[in-house]
């Protein structure tokens, strides 16, 4: 009787939603997302070699210039307005842009024959630039140290460590030092993802990362300085209250985040911007009264909106959104997400593989819009190698239609475990004999899967869709 009734008002409700047009013409998107391209053209020509990269975080600077922070980055000379001479071209973990103006001007170590990381290696480890501030005339970035260890997947095969502070004297953007937070005394936590200041505080997210029904995500952290980040560090430790022991931090919400996302003040309201985990192409906005949020699902009870989809395009991912406000147009504030490609060497082809994509946000009224926006990352498609779902002799499958991954030929206990291409475990299994595992709950792009058994190892790459 009950699933009579449901499948009645079911009838009814679709009944009255195709019998009022009108209604549904008002259903469309509200367009709070507009394309910057005044700001993804500045990059295109840098003084010094940069090419292409990822990351894109910014700092404004007390003289009006911008510092531009990179991971991985391209450095060499270009063919073309968008490709790169393979010979005379490299790439290094991380790099700086200078923006004064009109000027671009590329920040690295080394030469320009031989360029080396903005912030220097130690050893073979190597760090990944998170945001920053500046404090009299010293810049201080915060940075994950990056160490090399055999994961057994390839591309893969590092471990992300804590948080350092990289110092600059300023303007001559000379390298100081490179140290530990002397506060973050627990290496499972990763701060520096946004720093923002709010009243007497400065205060510095992170993210940790949780494991909860099979999944593993990074949840939102939160510390404060009054003064400087090199003073003594006090954690939020849940219901208004705060600690100098990292050991009583808590989570701000049960919301995933993104290894970067932005928290933006205005009017009274604070409001949390993030690309989608898993590098699903999706972008949200939270909204809370205190920057403590709390920042939580909406089934949580949190004021969450997804404002804006990506249209997929083959070959790229995107990830990890940033905001730069001090970039304004008409009340709306500049963001940013990074696109990546499965095909290393079309970015040698073109550097738009491998670049930002900026666009003007209605902060606003991207947390009341009915209808997401839509992003695309191209005018005209750029070819790029696609992905084979089968290979003869392989153990794994997988088919886009039903999202389903095959495992086959196993005849002894096997590991499945699958990865985002930031290194985060999604998923693992074991399994004995030869099954489908259902995937259409991960959504996620292009992801990296490996079977593990005494029979050997084989590890490939799908489009989960």
């Amino acid at each position: 009787m009950i699933r009579d009734i449901t499948i009645l008002f079911r009838y009814i409700l679709l009944l009255t939603l195709t019998t009022q047009p009108l209604f549904i013409a008002e259903l469309q998107a509200q367009h709070v997302i507009s394309e910057a391209p005044e700001h993804f053209d500045k990059f295109t020509s840098v003084a010094g070699g940069w090419c292409a990269g990822d990351a894109t975080i910014s700092l404004p600077l007390p003289d009006g210039k911008t510092l531009w922070l990179f991971g991985d980055s391209f450095i060499g000379t270009k063919s073309g307005e968008f490709s790169i001479i393979p010979a005379g071209s490299g790439m290094i973990n991380n790099a700086a842009i200078l923006e004064d103006g009109t000027a671009m001007t590329t920040l690295h170590g080394g030469t320009a024959e031989n360029p080396s990381s903005f912030i220097p290696g130690e050893g073979a480890d190597f760090f990944w630039p998170e945001h920053a501030v500046i404090e009299d005339d010293t810049v201080k970035v915060f940075a994950v140290r990056v160490k090399i260890v055999d994961n057994g997947t390839p591309g893969f095969n590092f471990q992300v460590g804590t948080t350092y502070r990289a110092s600059y004297e300023y303007p001559a953007m000379k390298h100081i030092s490179t140290t530990k937070f002397e506060s973050v005394t627990d290496s499972t936590f990763r701060f520096g993802a946004c720093v923002v200041r709010s009243g007497e505080f400065t205060y510095i997210f992170g993210i940790r990362d949780t494991t909860s029904g099979g999944f593993t995500y990074p949840l939102p952290y939160l510390a404060r300085v009054s003064g400087s980040i090199d003073e003594p560090w006090q954690f939020y430790a849940g219901s208004d209250t705060w600690s100098g022991d990292i050991r009583d931090a808590v989570p701000l919400g049960d919301r995933p985040m993104s290894e970067s996302f932005y928290v933006y003040e205005r009017n009274g309201k604070f409001y949390l911007i993030m690309h989608e985990i898993w590098l699903v192409g999706e972008l949200f906005i939270l909204e809370a009264d205190k920057i403590t949020g709390p920042w939580n699902r909406k089934s949580s009870g949190g004021i969450e909106n997804k404002f804006a989809e990506i249209t997929p395009h083959t070959g790229n991912i995107t990830y990890n959104l940033f905001a730069h406000p001090h970039f304004q147009k008409e009340g709306d504030i500049l963001i940013s997400f990074n696109v990546n490609t499965t095909n290393f060497n079309s970015i040698y082809q073109d550097t738009r593989n491998y670049r930002a994509r900026f666009f003007w946000l209605d902060v606003e009224g991207a947390v009341t819009a009915a209808i997401p926006d839509t992003i695309t990352l191209f005018d005209n498609p750029v070819g790029i190698a696609g992905v084979d779902y089968d290979t003869p002799g392989s153990h794994l499958a997988y088919d886009p239609l039903t999202r389903y991954l095959q495992v086959r030929n196993i005849s002894s206990s096997t590991s499945v475990e699958i990865f985002s291409l930031d290194g985060r475990l999604c998923l693992r299994c074991e399994v004995r004999d030869d099954t489908e595992i259902n995937c259409s709950h991960l959504r996620g792009g292009m992801m990296i899967v490996r079977l593990r058994g005494k029979w050997g190892t084989e590890t490939k790459k799908f489009i989960f869709r």
